[in-house]
């Protein structure tokens, strides 16, 4: 065989096995149709057999996990707040053979997925107030308790419907119009100021027990010292007088002199006037040194 008819032949068995072959990779389904009608799925990756051409078609649904942001949507609370929300969805498809039949492409997904989110929301809002949207008190906040009611309600539709599986919903986004957020600030402010006040009460209560505890104290430690000072100071009157007494019995003379010039000390300073009687036992010094009273 001459080598030009060698390798028509070659290209023609690769033509036919391109077109009798595909492949399957671990990212995909694939959806086999003959004349647009589906006849098979296929889940595992690897090397797959068709009728070449026209008579079976291969389509391609994409087996991982999707993320997109829904457009911001207007809603009504339960106390009649309005809200502007934007969230996030992600999903992936789980029956692609109904994928296929019900939406085609992740495009047409993402459209329905969001009006399903969107909708759901309209719905679960109703049974929240805006205190449970924002609120200085974490406990008051309901977010995920949202978040998981719209999920587990749009799984459902989105699984028996479109074949899709929805992962996670979240809130992407809050706002609010003008009048809401005027009472956001007006009530977030009353909030702080409420709880500036009790911590500004319990501060004042501290420092009421704080000083009640140290006068307290200061009157504890006042009476002790008086209590010791007394001690002291009788304890110096009975050696005072022991001393007093000690020195009266030795020279009793040189005693009632030395007293008789300390009461003069203490009785007569500058500019000092004193009135007494001529007779009186004080004078006796001031008379005669020697202290005899003159009858």
């Amino acid at each position: 065989m001459k080598p030009v008819s060698i390798i028509g032949v070659a290209l023609v068995a690769v033509a036919t096995l391109y077109l009798v072959t595909f492949t399957v990779s671990e990212r995909e389904y694939v959806v086999v149709t003959q004349f647009g009608k589906p006849t098979r799925t296929i889940s595992a990756s690897g090397l797959n057999w068709k009728w070449p051409g026209f008579l079976e078609t291969v389509n391609r649904v994409d087996r991982r996990i999707h993320t997109f942001t829904t457009q911001p949507i207007q809603l009504l609370l339960g106390d009649k707040n309005p809200i502007v929300l934007t969230s996030y969805v992600c999903w992936r498809v789980r029956d692609p053979l109904l994928f296929f039949q019900s939406l085609v492409n992740t495009e047409i997904a993402r459209q329905k997925l969001g009006d399903m989110v969107n909708s759901q929301l309209g719905s679960v809002l109703g049974d929240f107030s805006l205190a449970n949207i924002i609120n200085t008190a974490p406990e008051q906040v309901k977010l995920s308790a949202i978040e998981n009611r719209i999920l587990e309600d749009t799984n459902r539709k989105a699984q028996s419907k479109y074949g899709l599986e929805i992962i996670q919903v979240g809130i992407r986004r809050i706002a609010y119009p003008t009048i809401v957020a005027d009472a956001v600030y007006n009530r977030m402010r009353s909030e702080r100021e409420k709880e500036a006040m009790k911590y500004r009460a319990e501060g004042r209560e501290q420092a009421t027990k704080i000083r009640a505890k140290a006068d307290r104290e200061v009157t504890e430690i006042l009476a002790e010292a008086y209590k010791k000072a007394q001690i002291l100071k009788g304890e110096g009157d009975q050696q005072a007088l022991k001393i007093y007494s000690a020195a009266y019995g030795k020279d009793r003379e040189f005693f009632e002199f030395t007293r008789s010039m300390e009461v003069y000390r203490d009785i007569l300073g500058e500019q000092s006037t004193l009135i007494l009687s001529t007779d009186t036992e004080l004078f006796r010094y001031l008379k005669d040194p020697l202290g005899n009273m003159k009858k």
